[in-house]
């Protein structure tokens, strides 16, 4: 039978709104693969968790109960630390760094997923987290005792280093906590920012790019193994494209973020000053190598080459 004779719709799980720009993106590829293969690949949508819950979706996948998926890197640390890797403070800053430590890490990330029947598509980026605070912040000192919101380990350890009781608080729940004092200080990326309305409970925005998560989308290998070449090419290229225009992405909504901030009267954005930035590097160095003390062989391998890169 040809391939233009053939229809196969899909079905993908995630785990976030459809408005969320990963997710607009996300809809985009889609389009361009419905288009590139003439209406023969469709690919559904189920966006907020409606289909399988986020911590569920890796596994749905793998099993076949969904064709694609996609997931927060993060999320899979305890399966295999080198997911961990761009979740780490003050290693990767910025774009360029962020993209260099993730062309270093997909050929290991790629073949783990490999080994576990998943095919790894693309990735696109969350905008790098900045600290809010309710004051100006010139060094670590001035934080000292605040609560400050955590979510993983990975932030408590965090609030801990800096001299901040780490404090686990939702995400949708900051606006309330912050106002009532729950907690004083948290960090997000500057979109999550604008959607909380940070500058209603908190004044001052340190754009410290700290770290920079990735959201990956991918598909199960048996499936894609089945379909025509013309169509696997198709999602290939699509996704080429899809990464490309989310990183791009990305940081458009990043500075469209912090124009909104800048527009808000008696709120700050600002830089770190230079005693605190130096003081957040070297909390992310001594993260950096506690991580390490815990790491898989492919991570190791994945730091060595990317400060190799850094010239550290």
């Amino acid at each position: 039978m040809p391939a233009g004779a053939q229809q196969f719709t899909f079905n993908l799980a995630d785990g976030y709104a459809p408005t969320e720009f990963i997710n607009v993106n996300m809809q985009a590829w889609a389009e361009d693969i419905r288009k590139a293969t003439n209406g023969a690949v469709q690919i559904r949508m189920h966006f907020s968790g409606s289909l399988f819950k986020n911590p569920d979706i890796k596994r749905a996948v793998q099993t076949g109960q969904v064709e694609f998926g996609t997931q927060l890197m993060q999320n899979l640390g305890p399966e295999k630390r080198l997911f961990e890797i761009d979740g780490i403070p003050f290693l990767a800053v910025g774009y360029a760094d962020g993209m260099k430590l993730w062309e270093i890490s997909r050929p290991y990330l790629t073949a783990h997923l490999q080994k576990q029947g998943l095919r790894l598509l693309y990735t696109t980026p969350w905008p790098s987290q900045g600290f809010f605070f309710k004051k100006e912040v010139n060094s670590l000192a001035d934080i000292k005792g605040l609560r400050q919101r955590a979510y993983n380990q990975m932030t408590s350890r965090l609030a801990e280093l800096m001299g901040t009781v780490p404090t686990t608080i939702q995400h949708t729940e900051l606006p309330q906590a912050m106002t009532t004092g729950t907690v004083q200080a948290f960090n997000t990326s500057p979109t999550s920012g604008v959607v909380l309305k940070a500058w209603e409970y908190s004044t001052h925005y340190y754009d410290t790019s700290a770290w920079m998560p990735k959201q990956m989308v991918f598909m199960n290998e048996a499936v894609f193994g089945k379909l025509p070449q013309a169509f696997q090419q198709a999602i290939l290229e699509a996704s080429a494209i899809a990464e490309k225009r989310g990183w791009e992405l990305s940081r458009q909504k990043a500075e469209e973020a912090r124009q909104t901030f800048a527009a808000q009267k008696g709120f700050q954005v600002l830089k770190p000053s230079a005693t605190f930035q130096h003081e957040l590097d070297k909390i992310g160095e001594t993260l950096r190598d506690e991580w390490l003390q815990s790491a898989d062989a492919d991570a190791k391998k994945v730091m060595e080459q990317y400060l190799k890169v850094k010239g550290h």
